[in-house]
């Protein structure tokens, strides 16, 4: 695996911007980029350079799927279609599902379904149906499904085990990756904002109690992409993984509070930019468990006499 440089780096994230923003179908289009040869070569920067952007552009495709699927393709059986993952949303529980599909049911012909103990099940889409609806709340322009109810008819379980652990390690990596693209972008609309809007005479921006916010903001991105990059080389690469995750849902809510207070009544106006990145950031925090959810796992692990892994102490 060889890292990619600054030079390739900054021409892959120019295309990509391209591609999100160009509204075209994310596989396909990764696929003419050779993306699967990016990733091979580089697993840790293409992902992260891939979800950072994603984050930044407010992106929708099911890229974070497939991430999952990479992981559990040695324990699932053979798709008979196209296959969706239901990204949950707190603790999988038995017989039941709850969680977020990253777009609908159209298209699709089944879902994993995680159903608590290392345990999936692959369940036909149609069977979903009645008990999924569009996202309401948080992001509601994201397309997203929400599936809450019991599972009906007989599902074979799948074990899924480390494959099922290496998953979510490999979920939380990518996003704590797109949460801070989302604050990234954030806080340039924020900057742009209020270096154009002007009290006294002079942008709101030049205001002492307005650049240490700013600042801040930039402070606690950077310490989660820190975070991030130490995530892919830790010895416990799980345990790295969701603290990754747990410092980038910190680093959104400092930011997205203060985008939100500097910003003004643009700050809360649907007509204004920020209330979008507000809402994606926190539904994106709320997938495979939110800051405040993993930093109580985190302690009582720790507490519990869990190794002390050296990420921790970035």
């Amino acid at each position: 695996m060889t890292p990619m440089d600054a030079a390739t780096t900054d021409l892959l994230a120019g295309s990509l911007r391209e591609l999100l923003h160009g509204g075209r179908d994310l596989g396909p289009a990764l696929a003419e980029l050779g993306w699967d040869e990016v990733l091979a070569d580089d697993p840790a920067g293409a992902t992260t350079l891939l979800f950072v952007e994603h984050g930044r552009a407010l992106a929708t495709s099911r890229a974070l799927d497939d991430v999952v699927l990479r992981e559990l393709a040695g324990v699932l059986p053979p798709a008979s279609g196209t296959r969706a993952v239901l990204h949950p949303l707190g603790e999988p529980v038995a017989g039941r599902a709850h969680g977020v599909l990253l777009g609908t049911l159209d298209g699709i012909d089944e879902v994993v379904v995680p159903a608590g103990a290392a345990t999936l099940l692959v369940v036909p889409a149609h069977r979903l149906a009645p008990i999924t609806s569009a996202a309401a709340g948080f992001d509601p322009r994201s397309g997203w499904s929400v599936v809450d109810g019991p599972l009906t008819g007989h599902h074979e379980p799948v074990p899924a085990g480390d494959a099922w652990t290496a998953a979510v390690g490999a979920a939380h990596r990518a996003l704590a990756a797109e949460i801070i693209g989302v604050g990234e972008a954030a806080l340039a609309v924020t900057v742009a904002h209020t270096s154009a809007r002007q009290q006294f005479g002079r942008p709101i921006a030049s205001f002492q109690a307005v650049r240490h916010r700013l600042a801040e903001a930039h402070v606690v991105l950077t310490a989660a992409r820190s975070v991030l990059d130490a995530a892919w080389t830790a010895p416990d690469p799980g345990w790295a993984a969701a603290l990754a995750k747990l410092q980038a849902g910190r680093a959104q809510a400092a930011v997205m509070r203060s985008a939100v207070q500097v910003s003004g009544a643009m700050g809360l106006s649907q007509e204004g930019e920020v209330p979008r990145h507000v809402t994606r950031a926190g539904a994106l925090d709320a997938l495979y468990g939110g800051h405040v959810a993993l930093a109580c796992s985190t302690g009582e692990a720790l507490l519990a006499g869990a190794p002390l892994d050296p990420v921790v102490e970035v």
